[in-house]
């Protein structure tokens, strides 16, 4: 009954137009007030020592260098680099774009920065070669979703601080699952490209490739020091945050010059309020997940989902399904930030590899933001392609299809995600 009345006014704050973050710090700590759970000294040093985190530090960090490739004018580089690649091959310009969103994945680990800092570029690219303008967005919105999964990916970060997962073996574990979700976007592309006709780009010569390589060599090495350093056990997932950091604002300062001083630091000032916000959230997300733990609800939520099915695949199914739904009407954050002891204990429960599940649910999740009613991906391309909302929806079903049957081969066959990170002796 406690968890019941919680969700409700959960939602019913949520409905109003709350914050999502004092949503669940108010149900939560109502609750627990009403019911003398825990005092308000105890609720408050809970929120504190929830952000009192080495790993949790990766967050931040990983963000500012994010904002910081994005203001450095980064993608702009491994575009052309990409383009001498795959530009020949039938849909060129749409391989070049999936193929930037993988190498960018590597860098900044966020959707929506791939789509905010390179998207327009991208669509315009594609337009100027013949491309229909529907294609071209819904292959940039599609394209953008690999960067949750591909390491680094914040919401690895995220799932593994409220889970207690090893955060570098979910960073890890996405890297093969992103690879598929790439080659399978580029087969829509091929097919799509060679259905419509659009045109064939002439094939890059050796000496065009050995420039493009080097002038974006620097990029290039960012994603290689990274997942080199976190699977030889170098560094922790926390450090390599510090050390993506520091890397992407030499390369911006020094080897490309297109970052200055003044717009670092706007940078600097517009990362630590956005990420202060996430963090805020995640403080809020412990008391909400204290109510939740001391009224067993992820017990018996588990225990429910077990009463169902005594197949561990049909339940995986039902869990997806219900995923899934959660994902087209909440944003991801909130989502992993209210179910994530749930979810925690459901992976335990039913005897799955915790990696496996949690590249499982990051994968599902990320589906939400390109389907609508709240897919921001969805509708931040839209506008930059200045095309109506049917027209998005429609040209990028194809790719949704395509990300759903990519999320049951990762459901039904582990060892996609598992083998790097058992090779690497990570889990």
């Amino acid at each position: 009954m406690i968890g019941a009345v919680m969700f409700f006014l959960l939602i019913g704050l949520m409905f109003i137009g709350v914050p999502i973050a004092f949503s669940m710090g108010l149900s939560a700590i109502i609750m627990l007030l009403i019911n003398a759970t825990a005092t308000p000294v105890a609720i408050t040093t809970r929120a504190v020592n929830s952000l009192d985190s080495f790993t949790t530090m990766a967050i931040p960090f990983f963000m500012m260098a994010s904002s910081i490739l994005s203001g450095s004018n980064v993608g702009v580089k491994i575009f052309r680099f990409a383009g001498t690649l795959v530009r020949h091959l039938w849909g060129g310009l749409a391989h070049v774009n999936v193929l930037t969103s993988m190498i960018m994945a590597g860098m900044s680990g966020s959707a929506v920065s791939d789509v905010s800092g390179i998207g327009r570029m991208e669509i315009d690219a594609m337009e100027e070669a013949g491309y229909d303008t529907d294609f071209s967005a819904a292959v940039t919105a599609a394209s953008s979703t690999i960067a949750p999964i591909i390491p680094p990916s914040t919401s690895a970060v995220l799932y593994g601080s409220i889970t207690g997962v090893s955060i570098g073996a979910l960073l890890i574990g996405g890297l093969v699952p992103g690879i598929l979700m790439g080659i399978l976007q580029m087969i829509i592309c091929w097919f799509t490209s060679k259905k419509r006709g659009y045109p064939l780009q002439p094939k890059a010569s050796g000496r065009e490739i050995w420039i493009s390589f080097k002038d974006s060599f620097a990029a290039l090495m960012m994603p290689v020091i990274l997942i080199s350093g976190i699977l030889s056990g170098y560094f922790t997932p926390t450090e390599g945050a510090c050390v993506a950091t520091v890397y992407s604002i030499l390369i911006g300062l020094f080897v490309y010059r297109t970052l200055t001083l003044k717009k670092l630091f706007k940078i600097l000032m517009d990362t630590s309020v956005f990420a202060g916000a996430t963090l805020f959230v995640l403080s809020m997300a412990s008391i909400f997940g204290l109510v939740l733990t001391h009224n067993q609800i992820p017990t018996k939520l588990t225990a429910f989902f077990l009463s169902l099915s005594d197949n561990k695949y049909i339940i995986l199914f039902l869990i997806n399904i219900l995923l899934l739904i959660l994902g087209m009407l909440m944003e991801g954050n909130a989502i992993y930030m209210i179910m994530g002891p749930i979810l925690g204990m459901m992976a335990v429960e039913l005897g799955c590899h915790p990696i496996h599940f949690g590249i499982m649910v990051i994968f599902n999740l990320t589906l939400g933001l390109i389907t609508p009613p709240v897919g921001l991906c969805l509708f931040l391309t839209q506008k930059v392609a200045k095309i109506t909302t049917a027209q998005m929806i429609k040209s990028i079903m194809p790719f949704v299809i395509m990300m759903i049957i990519c999320l049951f081969i990762i459901t039904y066959f582990p060892p996609i995600v598992t083998w790097l990170p058992t090779l690497f002796k990570l889990c």
